[in-house]
């Protein structure tokens, strides 16, 4: 892999965990423009790979390192904090981009045959800090968990690294418990056939039960105590139907698209159909934001795959996502919901394969058990 980035410690500040890193842009063919390295996962791979025999690299390994669902889960026990504290050479304009593109008309950041850079000579050191201003870049002050993740680190270092950002979990103290675990499903569910996909999803008010329909109309419902199946109807000619619970009863009611068809409804207990109520019940939560209103869960894409992401509602900012599925675009989202009692995020996926044509191949809903782990790696 080409090295990415050149990066020189500013200062290391042990007593109070903080380290002021310099950041440079020595790689640009990434696309609209090169990036910027604010995600906090990228400063644990740059601390990672130069603490051989160090703390860090003592509870560490490279394998986990180079696994990025393992650093985005696991970098908050690293890395307490990042602030970008200046920027160099960006935004850039396409112009601009064209001609870091070409090797002549960019300043090289210096290979590690050189020493530290306090150790340099004149010329050698000044060439490096052309580098830094010509290309983009910024500096960074980074608050660790521990000053042993850093005190394999003085001001001086420099190297060039081909470490990325990836994802890292962004919780605030005491967050941990409202938040889903994407990475470790509780259960993942195959409600139809691969003539058929999921559709609409909706916990009941209590959060025992929950229903999920078809495409093509078929209901099923799952006990939320252990995700076993107990009740599966069709209806007929219901093509994607609305699903919505009577508050306070195993009641699911199945409304047509068009107002006027009749609306169904079933108990799931008794599993039969029973009379539909004179007016749609209005439990049953088909929005992505958790019961208490503090987070939003959305599907996003990173390269090739589809991602699930929570989203804190007060300051926008994204608190957990991870990717689903490998290869490109395999799963495509419909809905979510969240149980009213805040246990569960449950996710409808469709399959879709690329042969020249996006066609549905079944789907799968996926069970996320809310709460992270609230203590990790010492």
């Amino acid at each position: 892999m080409s090295d990415l980035y050149g990066v020189r410690v500013l200062e290391v500040d042990l007593p109070h965990r903080r380290i002021r890193l310099r950041s440079t842009v020595v790689y640009y063919d990434t696309g609209a423009h090169a990036p910027l390295t604010d995600d906090a996962s990228f400063f644990l791979r740059v601390f990672g790979e130069t603490a051989d025999g160090a703390p860090l690299g003592d509870v560490i390994t490279r394998d986990q390192r180079l696994d990025e669902a393992w650093v985005d889960a696991n970098t908050r026990w690293f890395i307490e904090s990042v602030e970008r504290i200046a920027t160099r050479n960006y935004p850039l304009t396409d112009e601009e981009v064209d001609e870091l593109l070409d090797d002549e008309n960019r300043v090289s950041f210096p290979w590690e045959e050189e020493p530290r850079f306090d150790e340099m000579s004149p010329e050698s050191a000044a060439e490096l800090v052309l580098s830094e201003e010509t290309n983009v870049g910024a500096d960074y002050d980074v608050v660790v968990t521990d000053p042993r993740w850093i005190e394999h680190l003085t001001a001086g270092d420099w190297w060039r690294t081909a470490a990325y950002p990836t994802h890292a979990d962004r919780l605030l103290p005491g967050e941990a418990a409202a938040i889903p675990d994407l990475r470790d499903p509780a259960a993942v569910l195959k409600p139809f056939s691969r003539e058929d996909q999921p559709r609409h999803l909706a916990f009941s008010d209590d959060g025992r039960f929950l229903a999920v329909n078809s495409e093509e109309g078929e209901l099923v419902v799952y006990d939320a105590a252990d995700w076993r199946e107990c009740f599966r109807a069709r209806a007929d000619d219901y093509i994607s139907p609305w699903l919505m619970w009577v508050p306070g009863e195993p009641v699911i009611t199945l409304r047509h698209h068009e107002e006027l068809r009749p609306q169904l409804a079933y108990d799931v207990v008794r599993g039969a159909p029973v009379e539909a109520p004179q007016a749609p019940p209005q439990s049953g939560r088909l929005d992505p934001v958790s019961p208490g209103g503090d987070y939003l869960a959305v599907s996003g894409e990173s390269p090739g795959k589809l991602e699930v992401i929570i989203q804190r509602v007060s300051d926008h900012q994204v608190v957990t996502r991870h990717a689903i599925g490998r290869g490109w675009y395999p799963l495509q989202t419909y809905e979510m919901a969240w149980s009213p009692d805040g246990r569960w995020l449950a996710v409808n996926l469709v399959l879709v394969e690329v042969n020249g044509d996006w066609e549905a191949k079944g789907g799968e809903t996926h069970i996320f058990r809310v709460g992270l782990p609230a203590t990790g790696i010492p």
